[in-house]
């Protein structure tokens, strides 16, 4: 059985889902060829369109139209980077938020020096990596086995709340219990399913959907941190919604990208809320 489901995340959602539904609000993705499938129909599934557009010459053009930019380090090359680059700073005088999601940082000098120039170059509104990426970030000890976090975190939510002070941006570290902050609150946010780690992608699809919400908080009068914890919120809802219906990966997935599609119709007075 689900847990009661929150009441002010579902107000937030109920305010964003009116805003999805009417604006199609457009989610530039500079993406990762493992996960670009899933991040493009989680977007639709979302009620947002995407763009998944890697050259640099088009680059400028498209973040104009865009309503929030996502940066994936997954399958990072230069192209790419000088994409982002060019992207990031349109997107910044266009004030539009920029979400990076820096796979695999600690694992290779290459995607090291990436995330930091994309940190110092560009403006950048939501962090989101696993424990090993945002200690890499941090410049504390980190442990990956290829885009893999496989340390021991002990201080995470120190290092997350230090780290979004640092860089005056909100981080979110994914994990059994996620951990949202803004270098002066700090959330945690403990719902989902332990399948999501049995999928390819989870990681990549809730940077996605970190776009879609921060897309609509600007039409909304909702701040950016709380559109990102119901963001993290709604995720780790679906996949538990999807956990009582499937019990293996492949169709796990497939039931919890559908659940994300049904929650723009499910009939909320069916269900329990907690305060």
């Amino acid at each position: 059985m689900l847990k009661k489901i929150n009441q002010s995340h579902q107000k937030r959602w109920e305010k964003i889902k009116k805003i999805m539904q009417k604006e199609k609000l457009l989610i530039y993705q500079i993406s990762n060829n493992v996960t670009i499938n899933d991040c493009a129909n989680i977007t639709l599934n979302w009620g947002a369109l995407p763009v998944m557009a890697h050259s640099p010459k088009e680059a400028v053009e498209i973040a104009k139209s865009s309503s929030a930019l996502v940066l994936n380090l997954g399958t990072l090359t230069d192209m790419r980077l000088d994409s982002m680059l060019k992207a990031g700073k349109k997107a910044n005088e266009l004030a539009i938020p920029i979400i990076l999601d820096p796979v695999g940082v600690g694992a290779s000098e290459y995607r090291n020096k990436a995330a930091e120039r994309l940190i110092k170059d560009l403006k950048i509104s939501v962090i989101k990596g696993n424990k090993g990426e945002i200690s890499a970030l941090a410049e504390e000890d980190a442990e990956l086995k290829g885009v893999e976090s496989i340390g021991d975190y002990t201080k995470i939510d120190k290092t997350a709340k230090k780290l979004a002070a640092d860089l005056n941006t909100i981080i979110v570290v994914s994990s059994k219990i996620d951990t949202i902050s803004n270098g002066q609150i700090t959330r945690k946010i403990a719902r989902g399913s332990s399948l999501m780690a049995e999928v390819v992608g989870t990681g990549c699809m809730l940077a996605t959907t970190l776009g879609v919400f921060a897309a609509a908080s600007k039409i909304t009068a909702l701040n950016l941190f709380k559109a990102v914890e119901t963001a993290v919120y709604y995720y780790n809802l679906a996949a538990e919604k999807a956990e009582i219906e499937e019990k293996t990966p492949a169709k796990f997935k497939r039931e919890f990208m559908d659940n994300i599609y049904l929650f723009h119709k499910w009939n909320w007075s069916e269900n329990n809320t907690d305060d």
